[in-house]
Formats: C-alpha cells, structure tokens, sequence
C-alpha cells in the first residue's frame, strides 16, 4: 500500500517553507556569479557588436575612395548647351576652347521610284550596299565615282520570291541591321523605298549595285556610277566645328578625337557664334566622399570611447575598457591611416599633407582648402596617396592592374621584342585587275576561326587600294568573324605589288590563312606568318607577354600588367606603383571583421563562456533538486519520530490521567 507522506503533520513545522529556504541559501552564490558573469559577457557582445559595426561603417566610406578615377573627375560646361554640349574623361586637359558650329555632319539619302502599293513586285537578284565616298552632282544627276571605306562592312541581300516586294526589300535591309536604315514613304505620287545610311559623314555615303536574276525591275533600286535610278534626296556632309581658330571636320555630330578625352554633341550649327567650353576639375563628388571617410573615422573614435573609455565626471568605464582585442584592433587602424605610403609622391606621403590631421582626442579633421590646393598641384600625387595606382613615365607603356602580389615601389621596363599581328602578304598582281565569277569567292581564317564564303563583287579594279577596300570590307561583314568580334586589314603593298592582310589583334594567337583562294588575286590558298607576343624585363625579371600586355610573374613587381602601346625597344622608363592609404586600411578591415579575425575570435569565446554558463546553471539546478529531495526526505523522517513521540506522549499522559481517577476514587 502507498504510503502518504504530509510534512510537518507531526512536528507542526513548516517543512517545505523551510527546505524551500534552505536551497535558496544554497544556491544564492553560484546564482549571483553566474548571472554577473553571464551580464559582463552579454554586455560585452553587445560591446564588440556596436564596435564592429562601426568598423564596418567606416570599411564602406572606403569605397567611394578605392579608384584612381574618382580622383581625376573631369567636367565640362558649355555657356550654350542648345549649340554644343560637352562632357569629359579624366585624361582631359583642364582648358577653355572657344568654338564655332560651321556645320552639322548629315547622312546620304536616297528615294526609289513610286509604286502603286507597298505590296508591289519590284524584281529579284541581289541587292550590295556599300559605304564609302560619293562624287555626286545632284543638280546634273551626274553621278562621278565612289570610293570604298575600308572600314565598314558592305550588306549583300538576296533577294527573291520571299522578299521581293517593296515592303520584303524594306524588311531585308532593316532585319539586317548592318548600317543602312530603310522605310515606305507615300508623297502623294505613290510608294517610294527611302533608304538612309545609319552613320552620318561623307565617307558613309550609299553605292547601291544590283545583279538582276529575273524580269528587269529591282535594278531600279541601283544606285551607282553606271545606273544611278534611285533619287539623291540628303547629301552626306562632314560636320565642320570651329576649336580655337582651327577648324576640324568629323562624320559625325559627336566629336570625340578633337580633344583629349573630351567629347562633343553639336547640335545646331550657327556660322558666326563663339561657345566657350571649359574643362575643369570636379571636386565636389572626391570631397564628398573624403568628408564622408573622415565623418565614419570619428565616429568609429566615438563608439570605441563608449565601449571601451573611462569617463572622469562619472567615474564610469565602458565594458571593454583596457579590452586586447580592442586596444590591438585600433592600434592597426591607426597605423594604416597614419604610416607614410610607398611609391607615394615624395612630397604626399601621408593624410597630413594633403589636409586629412589626426587631433589631439584621436579624431580627425579635413582641411578641405589645402585638400584643393594639393589636388590641383599634383593631381598624380593625390591619387596614389589614397588609391592603388601604376605611374609610367613613358607614355606609350601604361599601367592596367596589379594583384595582391604586387609591392609598392618603382620598376624599371626594358622591351626586347614588340608585339606583332599575324599577317600575310600576297602574290604579286597588276592593275586593272577584273573580279568574275571566276575569282570573285574567298574564304579565310583569323586567329583560327573560319570565316563562311567570301563573295566580291564582280568588277574591273582600277588600283590596288580599290581592290584591298574591297576585298576588307567582304571579309569583315562575314556574320561567323562579326559574331566573334575578329576583323581584319587590307592594304595594297604598291612596292612589291602585293596585297597584305593582317590580323587586328596582336600576339601569338593573331595569324591569317587563306583556306579558299585565288591566284588571280594573289590569294592563294596559304598560311600566313603568325603574331609574336611582347616581351620584356619589369623589374630587370622577365616579364610573360600575351599580346601587346606584358605582366611580370616574379619578384616584388609580381602581377604588375602593362600595355605596351608601341614597338620602340630598349629601356621604357619605370612605372611607379603605390597601393595607397585605401588599400592598406581596406586589408586591415578585413582583417578585423573576418570570421576568423580576433573581433570574431572574441565574441565567439564570450558565447562559449555564456554557453558554460547554462550548463553549470542545468548542473546546478540538478543538484539543487537532489539536495532538497534529501532534506524533504530527513524533515520528514524527523517529522515522523516526533510524530512518534507526541503520540507516546498522549498515551502516558492519558495513561497517567487514568491512574489519579483511579486513585482518587
């Protein structure tokens, strides 16, 4: 039978009050320790939270400060927009130009005949447009030569039962997209096909050659020396701009190659108006961002001072004070921000020079006045202070990237070989020369792509430069070497009467072959002699060449890469390289924040620590139920023999009782 146990019955004592007591005196201390510890280690979490926080605040100012370029930003303004409006690259001069719009460029157009309906059979065959230089008298309609630009791929559409209708032919030369724009405009008369080359300027005017292979009809589109049908509506004109007395014509209304680094958008032309542009430096975005750096430095100083300061007039410390991990993770940054920087400018070799000082409280203070005046003196110089950046004092060698590897210092650049295209020359050809069926097909690899079918067109060349434009254009319109962005050049070699085709690309990889020729030309089927990649010292150490880049593999200049923009050989003069201020603050950072830096290390031991702490609480929670069991089980046992001898106690007192009435009577 279960025995029923109910404490204190026989004592008359609050058994479970007392061990209730008892257990809390017991535990009272371990408790106490426990908590204040596991409060120390929560505060200082939360302690080196708000303090990588604020390392990471000040890690994301760096950004706006890692690039060479948003020390160099250009601007350029115009006092008349609606004539000319400018914009500039941080390789621009800092100028003033006074400029006249003489001219605008405009493109060549050309109107068909009218037809009935959009839906009108025009012919069938092939429809060749080229680009190039037009002699054309509109007013004669006397129609006076063409020459090919080489530089622009011609468009060869076939055109037959599918397309042969005046909205088919629009649509094959718009689907084309290959330079040349085509519409149906109704003037009232009828339908006309109005075609428009894409790029303005006088080299890219129109030449329309038409090869019928039906009823006559689509050679009314023609538009060259031997038929010019269609209409000359817009003759293609150069714009003509005006640029501090001289006078500089450009294909196009954006002029880009006149000035350094600056591009302009002429818009109207107006004989007889000076604009003024200026190109100056754009400081406010730099000064911005170095504001910004030194704003979240300060604050990063503020929430260290929290957390880990002594307050005097409080006589209160923050939970990191005299904390390792701290003292030791400031000390870097402090070192990063302050130390001179190798490869600097000899005279800005650190934040003070150039107006960034560290105060007295550890905060710091821009002098943005002096930031200016530094800036505009030596913009370089600035430049490699703050940011990763190569300074070459050739201007043919430039500086395009670093790795990791790469150590600030001045290297010295010698080049033994230059790099070459791959090229091959032809057999020897006279003039005039006649393109027929019969040798009007080639097809050529570059860099070892084949190209489809090359078809000329079939004609008598007068020169050899005529035939060279011909043969590039037809070579790099093949859609296989468009789509690989591969092209070639052609040239006519008038001392060996030969032409020479060369690669567009530089290196080992850049060659030429001629897989399906013709002897006529002097094409012959033929491999041609491949590119050699540049070579050259950095550093006095052998550098691996790929092309025009040279980059060195070894030593303190490792990963260094350079283009060499020319073939001189012989010593190029040294590059200067400096990882700057950024660099090394932005290294540091990370150092700190990674999860395996000493902030991360840190915290991770604190929730060990407060880990530990649950466990000795689980611990101490067990013990503590065994330590009140075993009291319960003594109060009660004690409980039960008072029990006992209350009950012994009433028998004799009742016994006792018994005996005086006994007596008595």
């Amino acid at each position: 039978m279960a025995t029923i146990t109910s404490t204190g019955l026989g004592s008359g004592l609050d058994v479970s009050g007392i061990v209730t007591k008892l257990v809390a005196a017991e535990r009272l201390a371990a408790d106490t320790r426990n908590d204040k510890k596991e409060a120390v280690d929560n505060a200082k979490i939360t302690a080196f939270g708000s303090f990588k926080g604020a390392l990471s605040d000040f890690k994301n100012s760096l950004s706006a400060l890692s690039q060479s370029s948003s020390f160099q930003k250009i601007t350029a303004d115009s006092s008349d927009s609606s004539v000319i409006s400018a914009s500039a690259l941080s390789v621009a001069d800092v100028d003033s130009y006074q400029m006249e719009v003489k001219n605008l460029a405009q493109s060549h157009a050309l109107a068909s005949g009218a037809y009935a309906d959009p839906t009108t059979v025009v012919g069938t065959g092939t429809l060749t447009i080229n680009f190039g230089t037009t002699t054309y008298d509109p007013n004669t309609q006397v129609y006076g030569g063409f020459t090919q630009n080489a530089a622009k791929s011609s468009l060869s559409l076939t055109i037959d039962s599918s397309n042969n209708t005046l909205t088919g032919i629009r649509d094959a030369i718009n689907n084309a997209n290959a330079g040349v724009s085509a519409s149906i405009l109704n003037d009232g008369t009828g339908n006309r096909l109005v075609l428009k080359s894409v790029d303005s300027g006088v080299k890219n005017s129109l030449q329309i050659k038409v090869t019928e292979t039906g009823a006559a009809g689509l050679s009314d589109l023609a538009f060259d020396g031997s038929n010019p049908k269609m209409t000359q509506t817009q003759t293609a004109k150069d714009a003509l701009v005006n640029i501090n007395g001289l006078d500089v014509t450009s294909s196009s209304n954006t002029v880009s190659s006149a000035l350094k680094g600056v591009t302009l958008n002429l818009l109207q032309a107006q004989a007889g108006k000076s604009v003024t542009v200026n190109i100056a430096r754009n400081n406010d975005d730099l000064n911005a961002a170095i504001s910004s750096f030194v704003d979240k430095y300060n604050a990063l100083i503020s929430t260290v001072n929290s957390v880990s300061g002594y307050d005097a007039s409080t006589k209160t410390a923050g939970v990191l004070l005299g904390d390792a991990v701290v003292q030791s993770g400031m000390s870097q940054v402090r070192s990063a921000l302050t130390n001179a920087v190798d490869g600097a400018s000899s005279g800005l070799q650190t934040l003070s020079d150039v107006g960034i000082s560290l105060q007295k409280d550890g905060t710091l203070k821009f002098d943005n006045a002096k930031f200016n005046t530094a800036q505009a003196a030596d913009i370089d110089g600035v430049t490699a202070l703050f940011a990763v950046l190569g300074r070459s004092t050739d201007n043919n060698v430039q500086y395009i990237s670093s790795t990791k590897d790469t150590k600030a210092g001045s290297y010295a650049v010698t080049l033994t070989q230059a790099a070459t295209q791959g090229t091959l020359q032809g057999g020897t050809i006279s003039f005039p020369l006649t393109v027929d069926a019969s040798n009007n097909s080639l097809a050529i690899k570059v860099n070892g792509l084949q190209s489809g079918t090359v078809t000329l067109t079939q004609q008598a060349y007068a020169s050899g430069a005529d035939l060279a434009n011909e043969i590039q254009a037809r070579i790099n319109a093949d859609s296989t070497l468009k789509a690989n962005n591969l092209t070639v050049g052609v040239s006519y070699d008038t001392s060996n009467s030969r032409l020479v085709i060369s690669s567009k690309t530089y290196g080992s990889t850049s060659q030429v072959e001629i897989t399906q020729g013709s002897a006529t030309l002097g094409l012959s089927a033929a491999l041609g002699t491949a590119g050699v990649d540049v070579a050259g010292t950095i550093d006095g150490v052998a550098g691996v060449g790929n092309g025009q880049f040279l980059m060195s593999a070894s030593g303190d200049s490792k990963g260094l890469k350079l283009l060499i923009d020319d073939a001189t050989l012989g010593s190029r003069g040294t590059v200067d390289f400096s990882r700057g201020i950024i660099d090394r603050l932005s290294s540091t950072l990370d150092n700190l924040l990674s999860s395996n830096g000493s902030i991360s290390s840190r915290t991770s031991g604190l929730q060990k620590d407060i880990d530990t702490i649950a466990k000795a609480r689980s611990v101490l929670n067990e013990r503590m139920t065994q330590y009140q069991a075993r009291l319960l089980s003594q109060f009660n046992a004690m409980d039960a023999i008072i029990g006992s001898m209350q009950a012994t106690s009433n028998f004799l007192t009742q016994q006792l009782a018994a005996n005086n009435n006994a007596n008595n009577n």
